[in-house]
């Protein structure tokens, strides 16, 4: 990014290593990168381009959303009281079949959700099926007209989606010719992955500074050994992350002793793959051993404790990680587990979620601990550690302005508790991505949202009509599961 800004006046939440917090303070920006924190000197700021006058505002970093679903973007409200398995079966229906347009629209929803309520990056794990080169470059291409930092996980799997069909439950055998005539959830053949992945990664990481794209199984049990080994090498080549779901069910947990005689955790260390490249979304169904290994290899654990509460699945522990040193950062998961993608809702859920089982505060998740959840932590999760999550000298220009004349910042007591207690994206006013301002006055500049919008709402019959035996065999199944 080109050009130079100064935002003047504001109140800034650095949480860099000083964690300061500054009065009347100026940032000064130049060709992305922030090159002054504190009060400029008029002589510094001779000839920006542009100055923002932030007085009556709180600056902070922006906030990572480091597990969410572009492809689920379309479902808030979807359904309720449906178990995980039948959660899953539906959202493949509501998902797949998608053009390249379609494919756009639902990450410029998302994106219009994010930025407005002040997220600046995030991993997007996609999509749920087979996925081609055409999905990947109208994802990527669509992530990158939004401004946003933004990780891309190609989701695969290799083998059997086993975990969404519990032991006991036999489809009929019409049923069960019918879900294999429509390929729901057919597995993808690593030998195309294998040429398929690097090509996606030469076309598009790096592009604008902004985009990555890392391999991502969509959990470890869902794929071979030599799929995992090849994601590990994969990512050691190109120096990325690798991101999945891991041990999000109780049911993932028991098939997982099944298959390996061990946990997932532990057979990903066998395999000698893990490491801190790896970001790992719900971690759930960990026991003291996996906990300790997560933290002994710098892996990091992604919390989602709204979607994970939404349906049941469990929750992360997450104080023992924090006490056990794991690095954690926090998802939203996709709007179908989750409804929205708030990050202040989410880090407000992690903050709570545990108190009422810990008689001693001191171990109570913080909101501080929340809130580098969703900024260091999830840096950490992107690979962007001392990039991104903080504001300071040469760290990229990602940052957000709240307008503090609301009821729930009057007055301002605390503002990293307000920040993480009582806002929810509503008093976002300014949003900065690399330099470039996209959201301004509340309202995003970088595309057509109000567009999207309603593009959007005839997309969805159009999907339903197009996708209607999916829509058949995925409420047939759903019935018969738990």
């Amino acid at each position: 990014m080109s050009g130079s800004l100064l935002v003047r006046g504001a109140r800034i939440l650095t949480l860099d290593a000083e964690d300061r917090d500054l009065s009347n303070a100026d940032v000064l920006v130049r060709d992305g990168v922030i090159v002054h924190v504190g009060r400029v000197p008029i002589e510094a700021a001779a000839g920006v381009d542009r100055v923002i006058e932030a007085r009556g505002r709180l600056m902070t970093p922006g906030l990572v959303n480091a597990h969410m679903h572009s492809q689920s973007g379309t479902m808030s409200g979807f359904a309720d009281r449906l178990s995980h398995p039948a959660f899953m079966w539906l959202t493949q229906a509501h998902t797949s079949r998608r053009t390249p347009d379609e494919i756009r629209l639902a990450v410029l929803l998302c994106a219009t959700q994010m930025l407005t309520t002040g997220t600046t990056a995030a991993v997007d794990h996609f999509p749920g099926q087979r996925f081609t080169a055409e999905d990947m470059d109208a994802v990527l291409a669509a992530w990158e007209e939004t401004g946003m930092r933004v990780a891309l996980g190609m989701r695969f799997f290799d083998e059997d989606f086993g975990d969404i069909l519990p032991k006991g439950v036999d489809l009929p055998e019409k049923l069960a010719t019918r879900a294999r005539s429509i390929e729901i959830l057919k597995p993808h053949p690593l030998d195309d992955l294998r040429d398929l992945m690097p090509a996606v990664i030469r076309k598009w990481h790096g592009k604008g500074g902004r985009l990555s794209v890392f391999p991502a199984p969509s959990n470890p049990d869902r794929c071979s050994d030599a799929a995992l080994v090849f994601c590990a090498e994969l990512a050691e080549r190109h120096d990325l992350g690798i991101h999945t779901h891991l041990l999000e069910t109780k049911t993932q947990m028991r098939m997982a002793q099944e298959r390996y005689g061990e946990s997932t955790v532990a057979h990903l260390e066998r395999l000698g793959v893990l490491s801190d490249r790896w970001s790992c979304a719900h971690a759930i169904w960990l026991d003291d051993a996996d906990i300790a290994l997560m933290a002994a290899r710098g892996a990091v654990a992604v919390h989602n404790p709204e979607s994970n509460a939404r349906i049941g699945s469990g929750r992360m522990r997450t104080p023992d990680m924090l006490r056990a040193g794991v690095t954690v950062a926090l998802g939203t998961d996709g709007s179908g587990a989750n409804d929205n993608l708030v990050m202040q809702e989410a880090a407000r859920a992690a903050a709570f979620l545990h108190r009422a089982d810990l008689p001693d505060r001191r171990d109570w998740v913080s909101a501080r601990d929340a809130l580098r959840m969703a900024t260091v932590g999830g840096a950490a999760a992107m690979r962007l550690s001392g990039r991104i999550g903080a504001l300071a000298e040469g760290m990229a220009a990602d940052f957000v302005l709240y307008d503090v004349d609301r009821p729930w910042w009057t007055p301002i007591n605390d503002p990293v508790a307000q920040l993480v207690f009582a806002e929810t994206g509503a008093a976002v006013d300014v949003v900065v991505v690399d330099g470039r301002v996209l959201v301004e006055g509340g309202r995003v500049t970088a595309f057509d949202a109000e567009a999207v919008m309603r593009e959007v709402r005839a997309m969805t019959a159009v999907l339903a009509r197009r996708n209607a035996d999916l829509f058949s065999v995925a409420e047939a199944i759903a019935r018969l599961l738990p």
